[in-house]
C-alpha cells in the first residue's frame, strides 16, 4: 500500500521530514508520495510561495529519505480536492492510504466528499495540538472505517511558525533542511 502525504508544504519543514520518517517506520506502506496542492480549497489566496518552489524544497527535503516520491499532480489551474486525489491514485495502486494531521482530521467533516475519502482510504492521523473531545467525537463518527492513530510525538514546528519567524528576522536552524533554510529564510523575510 502507499500512502498520500498532501498539504501546502508552505514550506516544507523538518516536522514534516519526522512525521514521514515516523509513519514509514509504524506501517507498512511501500511508499509516501508527498503531494504539494497548488490550490487548496480551505487557503485559497493564502499560500505565500508559489507551487513550482514549493515541490522543488520538498524534492530537496525528502531527497534522502528512502520510500518517499513527490508528486506534481495537484499542480491544477483551480482548486485541488483530496477525494480527487484519493480516485487517481486508487485507480494506479489500489486502496491507499491518506495521511494527515489530527488538526486536519478533527474538521474533515467540512472537506468535499470527506465520506468518500474516508470510506476510500485508509487514514492515519498524526498528533497536533487539537480540542480532544473533537478528536473523540469524530473518531466515533468514523469508527466503521480505516482511521488509525499513529503514536508520533507531537511535532511543534509549523510552516506559520516558520513564516511568522522569518519574517521577525529570526534563525531558522533546526526547523528546515539545512539545504534550503537560507533561501526559505530569504523568500519569507521578505514578503
Amino acid at each position: 500500500m502507499i500512502g498520500i502525504y498532501g498539504g501546502t508544504f508552505d514550506p516544507v519543514h523538518n516536522g514534516h521530514l519526522i512525521i514521514v520518517n515516523g509513519i514509514l517506520e509504524m506501517t507498512k506502506l511501500e511508499k509516501i508520495i508527498i503531494m504539494p496542492t497548488r490550490i487548496p480549497p480551505h487557503k485559497k489566496g493564502k499560500v505565500s510561495a508559489d507551487f513550482e518552489r514549493r515541490l522543488r524544497w520538498a524534492k530537496i527535503a525528502f531527497d534522502e529519505i528512502e520510500n518517499v516520491e513527490i508528486s506534481d499532480f495537484e499542480n491544477k489551474p483551480d482548486i485541488s480536492y483530496t477525494v480527487d486525489t484519493i480516485r487517481h491514485f486508487n485507480k494506479i495502486h489500489g486502496k491507499i492510504a491518506y495521511i494527515m494531521g489530527e488538526d486536519s482530521f478533527v474538521n474533515i467533516d467540512k472537506w468535499y466528499m470527506y465520506e468518500e475519502i474516508v470510506r476510500s482510504a485508509k487514514i492515519y492521523v498524526y498528533p497536533r495540538y487539537c480540542d480532544r473531545s473533537k478528536t473523540l467525537s469524530m473518531i466515533e463518527k468514523f469508527k466503521m472505517y480505516d482511521v488509525n492513530f499513529l503514536p508520533l510525538p507531537i511535532i511543534e514546528i509549523s510552516s506559520t511558525v516558520i513564516r511568522e519567524r522569518a519574517e521577525k528576522g529570526l534563525s531558522l536552524k533546526g526547523y528546515v533542511p539545512d539545504e534550503i533554510e537560507k533561501e526559505i529564510f530569504e523568500f519569507y523575510s521578505k514578503i
